[in-house]
Parts: structure tokens; sequence; C-alpha cells
């Protein structure tokens, strides 16, 4: 999955590293471009489609 610098507005950034669980998946990132680090904690099941 790919995110968008909150700092700079950059997207399609790719995670530089990556932890999952069954409950969560932690992505680092690092802008590109301005060399902005964050990390996001997103849920599997948010992202898988409903019926």
């Amino acid at each position: 999955m790919t995110d968008t610098c909150p700092n700079c507005l950059t997207r399609g950034i790719k995670p530089r590293a990556e932890r999952r669980d069954p409950h969560q998946t932690r992505s680092a990132y690092r802008c590109p471009h301005c060399g902005h680090a964050w990390i996001t904690s997103r849920i599997p099941d948010a992202y898988r489609p409903t019926a």
C-alpha cells in the first residue's frame, strides 16, 4: 500500500518497513521529496471488500 506525505502532499510513497499481525499493519514511511518520516497503523478489516 502507498501513502501521501502529510507534510508536502507527495503521493504514492511506498513504505520503508512494515510489520503485520492479525489485528493491524504498521508501516513506516519517509518522503523522498521533503524527508518527512511518519508511521501509519491500519486495521486490515477496513480494507476488505464488503459483500
